[in-house]
């Protein structure tokens, strides 16, 4: 079936059809079997959603009610933005944004390095001072093993 037959049972269903176009919605229905089928399965569904669908009272009459929707909208429209009402906000966020994430990243990259530094104070290689004279060391670091030994001599 041609949906322009579909449309045209479901308009005179809903009696918006008359004259003519009614005349040969209702001589298709006769003939066609595919056509009175859905008339039928359209009639029913119509009938069912009339039968289930329940009646509410509107506290508000039906005018009071759109014009308050109406209200609301146009209070929504006609308010502006608080940001655009201060440009030093826009002005601050354009600035201080990028800053601030710069500033982020030097601390992630520093803080490691002044991590390790405070935790291998010395210089691989350099000697160890020692007040005493009869005090000797030997200092051996093996980068593989990640450690230090420091051997101290007294004899």
């Amino acid at each position: 079936m041609k949906q322009e037959d579909v449309i045209k049972i479901q308009a005179w269903l809903d009696g918006e059809l008359a004259g003519s176009e009614a005349e040969s919605v209702e001589r298709l229905i006769a003939q066609d079997g595919e056509a009175r089928a859905l008339f039928a399965e359209l009639r029913w569904t119509k009938s069912a959603l009339a039968q289930g669908e329940l009646e509410r009272a509107v506290p508000e009459s039906r005018e009071f009610y759109w014009a308050k929707i109406e209200r609301a909208i146009r209070a929504t429209e006609t308010a502006k933005p608080a940001v655009l009402n201060r440009p030093w906000v826009g002005l601050m966020v354009r600035w201080f944004a990028p800053a601030g994430i710069v500033a982020a990243l030097v601390l992630l990259l520093v803080l490691p390095m002044l991590h390790q530094s405070r935790q291998q104070p010395w210089i691989a290689g350099a000697e160890i001072e020692s007040p005493l004279n009869d005090v000797g060391s030997i200092t051996f670091r093996s980068e593989a093993e990640g450690m230090t030994i420091v051997w101290v001599n007294t004899h």
